[in-house]
């Protein structure tokens, strides 16, 4: 019995409510599957068969390399190119949206947002995947009831930072079942938990079934008390298949194929040693003796486990605890609206932007130690500025010093936001693929809210910098001229949080890291600084248009020499440039405008917004 290691609100299956949405049994016929092009084509999977039945808790077992994951992915429709073959949902042909709707699929690493806390995660995706059809009582009853199901009640308000790893695994399976789905897959499920963790996943998942869901998921190397949970075992070597049937049908098939299970010896573990080939040249036999998956193999001599409800003393639970355990019915209906007819997302636009930013706010607000070294950095770094350029805003002998730095201002406000945001979004990456795959909200949702949730520290981090840098360097006393500036810097500021979002979504993070650092000095080349503009030559000039950096600077030259200001003081006897005006003839500035400065920031800043979209689009649609 399993009742010393199942958590107390694990479901007896005589308790649990069918699955409200319609049974959907899962078949498919010889799929082939390759990767590569031309000679370097590599066939995965070899006109592969096999049904999967709603009700049963479906195994996909096989050695490493095997095609196990690449038929999950297939089934799960992640995979969608280099296949053949059909893939059919109820003896019909599969479609692929209304098959997105009904299905979820739980990853093999727990990809969470690690500052929140469970209950919060529950009701985000609640809100996100039940939309406004449900109301918020009926969302809290089914996160209530999830939660107890799953044995997390008593962890509802930890962080997940804080969850074991058996716990994260729960909470991963419980919130796909929000919103009910009909199929769930399981990349192995079991990975990274212990012997104990992996029987109370797998027994979850087994009373999932039981409630009228189809079940599937891959496994690795499964002790035999873990294997005996399972209805159905369907097992892959080198991209074909070897044995589906019960799993207390896998020693009798090997048996008749004159491979000898040795006694008291896990049967998976003999399994997976002659899929290995230690047992000789035996994979043509066992594919034949099973058709390659299109024959279900069945001793007579051994029960099948029935995929109805089994009573409280076989799951081995006693009566005190099914007053202790809740039921699946605590889930949603599905609506009565057709599946094909339903929206992809739940949520309208605005709920899962309003979600999705309050989501972000707490994970941001919570990662104390990021926020605090960010805006640490900007104190620190605007004292040893202020020190190092002390006074010499009015001075005209300092004049070439003090465009320095109003270029270096330009410089680290951007990098400063930049450098962040690269880390940080290619880390939530792994997250977005995980929800975005299961339909919890759409692509322009998702970078809406990023870009939303960062606006304010984008304003709050360069007034932060920019006060104590204007006043202790000694730039013109003029609220206007600092407030012209002030907007150039946090248009600087959200220019660099634009690239991150861009370069963290297109690469991975050792790439992100490099390009978007090195990226940015042909940018900054042109900013007008290193050479004016009427020095470029002619073929040349109009990559000028294409530097945000030019605009940047320009509009921070404007502000704070333009405008008819006052001539300079001069510490020097003599000193060149002491009228504002003939110093901004010395960069080609005479005929420049503040306000087409700006313009070409913003166009600029929804350039970049736009291209961090597509790539991001393009990057999930190719994940796996």
């Amino acid at each position: 019995m399993d009742s010393e290691i199942l958590p107390s609100a694990v479901l007896t299956a005589s308790k649990i409510k069918s699955h409200d949405g319609a049974s959907f049994n899962l078949s498919f016929n010889d799929l082939n599957y390759s990767v590569g092009k031309g000679r370097k084509t590599k066939k995965v999977l070899h006109k592969i068969s096999g049904s999967f039945k709603s009700g049963q808790l479906t195994a996909i077992l096989g050695p490493s390399g095997a095609g196990k994951t690449s038929l999950m992915n297939i089934l799960a429709g992640l995979k969608k190119s280099g296949i053949e073959g059909q893939v059919c949902v109820n003896g019909a042909q599969r479609e692929f949206k209304t098959f997105r709707k009904e299905s979820a699929y739980v990853t093999q690493k727990d990809h969470l947002l690690t500052n929140l806390t469970v209950d919060e995660y529950f009701i985000a995706a609640a809100h996100l995947k039940l939309g406004n059809n449900v109301s918020n009582k009926e969302k809290i009853s089914t996160v209530k009831n999830i939660l107890k199901t799953l044995g997390l009640t008593s962890s509802q308000y930890k962080r997940v930072s804080c969850l074991s790893g058996g716990e994260r695994k729960r909470l991963s399976i419980g919130l796909e079942l929000i919103d009910n789905p009909s199929l769930l897959f399981l990349d192995e499920p079991t990975s990274g938990l212990d012997s104990s963790s992996s029987l109370q996943c797998v027994a979850l998942l087994r009373e999932i079934a039981r409630s009228g869901r189809t079940v599937v998921a891959t496994i690795h190397q499964p002790s035999s008390r873990l294997l005996s949970h399972f209805d159905h075992l369907y097992i892959v070597a080198s991209g074909s298949c070897i044995y589906q049937g019960p799993v207390g049908s896998l020693v009798s098939y090997l048996k008749v194929m004159d491979l000898n299970c040795p006694s008291y010896h896990n049967p998976a573990d003999f399994a997976l040693d002659v899929a290995s080939g230690e047992y000789g040249e035996v994979l043509e036999k066992l594919i034949s003796g099973i058709e390659n998956g299109r024959n279900i193999y069945h001793d007579s001599s051994v029960p099948t486990s029935s995929a109805s409800p089994r009573d409280s003393q076989d799951t081995g639970f006693s009566d005190d605890d099914e007053e202790q355990v809740t039921m699946l019915e605590g889930l949603p209906k599905k609506s009565k609206v057709g599946t094909a007819h339903r929206p992809l997302h739940a949520a309208p636009f605005h709920m899962q932007v309003t979600v999705l930013l309050g989501r972000t706010w707490k994970t941001i607000w919570r990662e104390k130690i990021l926020s605090a070294m960010r805006l640490a950095l900007h104190v620190v770094v605007a004292m040893l500025v202020g020190l190092l350029y002390w006074q010499i805003g009015d001075d005209a002998a300092q004049i070439f010093n003090n465009v320095g730095l109003v270029f270096f201002n330009m410089l680290f406000i951007m990098a400063a936001a930049m450098m962040p945001t690269v880390l940080t979004f290619t880390l939530d990456m792994e997250v977005l693929i995980r929800e975005h795959l299961n339909q919890w909200y759409s692509l322009k949702a998702y970078y809406l809210a990023k870009t939303l949730a960062d606006i304010p520290f984008q304003i709050i981090f360069p007034i932060v910098y920019l006060v104590p840098v204007y006043f202790m360097t000694n730039q013109p006393m003029s609220l206007e001229r600092f407030g012209l500036l002030l907007v150039i810097m946090i248009w600087m500021s959200l220019l660099g949080q634009g690239l991150g979002l861009f370069f963290g979504a297109t690469f991975d993070i050792q790439a992100a890291s490099f390009l978007a650092a090195t990226s940015t000095v042909p940018i900054f080349l042109l900013s007008g600084l290193f050479i004016t503009f009427n020095s470029i030559p002619s073929p040349l000039r109009w990559l000028t248009y294409f530097s945000f950096a030019r605009y940047g600077f320009e509009g921070s030259m404007l502000s704070i020499y333009a405008y008819d200001r006052a001539p300079l003081a001069c510490s020097d006897s003599y000193c060149h440039f002491r009228f504002p005006e003939k110093f901004l003839e010395q960069f080609d500035l005479t005929q420049s405008s503040y306000s087409l400065s700006i313009v070409g920031l913003v166009i600029n800043y929804v350039v970049i917004r736009i291209a961090g979209y597509l790539a991001l689009r393009f990057k999930l649609r190719h994940v796996r």
